[in-house]
């Protein structure tokens, strides 16, 4: 067998690449969990671009403070070197399909954003929230989860309700940001095999819906089997029982392009 044939060979046995593009809280660990769920994908929860925490265990005179215990996992888990890191990542075998998951936020690093947008043979599914302003509210209900008593940002089972100020100016600010980086994105993304999945539409129960379902299996070319996660949704539809300022909020967005995000 010659070199040609052999190189052949290695190139039909090497796992699909793909990416789930995303902002925080939109859905996109409930993804990872359903697709993992999959015998033919390997599709980990963390975010790769990130440090990650199973990696590089913290001295204990690091511990008590937050930034050198960031900057510690940050170099010892690898994600200073971010094109090394994706590049391990694709080459993991095992599964017919290697599945990463990125933030936005993630794609302000030159070389991330470039390595993704040269590779074109990488599948994306790209994910939203349509609302914006729930997405923000889950956001900050997360990044104060420990003082709200929850302490699991990703629980499977039903918690308590609970609720939190909310500054208008800033949530305005933020769904900005998340909308201008979705819109960029999809142009960016728009030359790579790509689906587009929105948060309010594709989760049935503890499954995808058939149409997400459908539309995941094909980008991905994988066998139609059962697949499911075991995260729930941990708040309620309704945003006024989440903001204690909920009539102040509705105040400052009326006439703005998010007034349609209210309850």
């Amino acid at each position: 067998m010659g070199i040609m044939e052999v190189e052949k060979i290695k190139d039909t046995t090497k796992p699909m690449k793909a990416v789930i593009i995303s902002s925080q809280r939109s859905g996109s660990t409930f993804l990872t969990s359903y697709l993992d769920s999959h015998p033919q994908v390997y599709c980990p929860s963390g975010e790769i671009l990130i440090a990650d925490p199973r990696k590089g265990n913290v001295p204990a005179i690091l511990s008590p403070y937050r930034v050198p215990r960031k900057l510690w996992r940050y170099v010892m888990s690898g994600a200073w070197r971010p094109i090394k890191l994706l590049d391990s990542f694709y080459a993991t075998q095992g599964k017919s399909v290697n599945i990463c998951k990125v933030m936005y936020n993630q794609l302000e690093n030159t070389g991330s954003r470039q390595y993704f947008l040269k590779n074109t043979e990488i599948r994306v599914i790209h994910l939203r929230r349509a609302n914006l302003l729930k997405q923000y509210v889950s956001k900050l209900l997360k990044l104060q989860g420990g003082k709200l008593g929850r302490k699991n940002p990703f629980p499977t089972k039903s918690v308590p309700v609970v609720s939190i100020h909310v500054s208008p100016q800033k949530a305005i600010k933020e769904m900005r940001r998340v909308q201008n980086w979705f819109d960029q994105y999809k142009q960016l993304l728009s030359q790579h095999p790509h689906i587009e999945l929105v948060y309010e539409t594709m989760i049935s129960g503890q499954s995808l819906s058939p149409d997400a379902s459908k539309s995941v299996n094909d980008l991905l070319e994988l066998e139609s089997i059962s697949m499911n996660s075991d995260l729930v949704k941990v708040n309620p539809e309704k945003l006024e029982l989440m903001v204690n300022n909920y009539e102040e909020l509705v105040t400052k967005l009326k006439g703005t392009e998010f007034e349609c995000f209210l309850d």
